[in-house]
């Protein structure tokens, strides 16, 4: 969310600056910055989605091919697991104990070894919806975000009819920055 909101606000804010350098006239700024605002949230929101489903797929794939391997070398699966533990500090008769357990459930054992050996978590059945939720949060905070710096074109206008253009470039560049402090201040709490 912050990703996408980040690039929506200075992506907007870049044009609103190229905008207001040309003195280009207000209406013209809010047109350039909205359609540039639909244009980018669209192209974020589907390469989120197409990233994410790509990378799921790829993992489903890796999974598969695990479980061939369990179905058709389990020892040297098994060994390899054994192998694991004990190099993260199980002396080889636990760990052995603890893999050949978890090895008869077979399902199970594949995700232990996806997560283990190859540091993948495989994703749930329904990981094409939770792209495609992926890709609306991206859309969405490119959208919301990068519609900041147009605010002061929209809503200053309103209350100060009297705003010179150079006036309403300012408020915009006002409105970026408290937007990006306030989203760093966000960003420095859940890192």
């Amino acid at each position: 969310m912050i990703f996408g909101g980040l690039d929506g606000i200075l992506t907007s804010f870049a044009i609103v600056a190229g905008a207001a350098g040309g003195s280009l006239s207000t209406g013209v700024v809010l047109v350039l910055g909205f359609s540039n605002i639909f244009a980018d949230a669209l192209s974020m929101g589907v390469g989120e989605f197409l990233s994410s489903k790509a990378e799921n797929e790829w993992i489903i794939s890796e999974r598969k091919r695990e479980a061939w391997e369990m179905e058709n070398y389990p020892e040297g699966e098994i060994n390899e697991m054994i192998d694991i533990y004990e190099s993260r500090g199980m002396k080889r008769e636990d760990a052995k104990m603890v893999i050949e357990t978890m090895s008869k459930y077979k399902d199970f054992f594949i995700d232990v070894m996806m997560a283990e050996e190859l540091q993948l978590q495989v994703p749930e059945e329904d990981h094409t919806w939770e792209s495609f939720k992926e890709g609306v949060v991206m859309f969405s905070s490119f959208a919301v975000f990068g519609s900041f710096p147009l605010l002061g074109y929209v809503v200053f206008p309103t209350f100060f009819p009297d705003m010179t253009t150079e006036s309403l470039f300012y408020s915009a560049c006002a409105v970026t920055g408290i937007v990006l402090f306030g989203m760093g201040c966000v960003k420095s709490k859940f890192r």
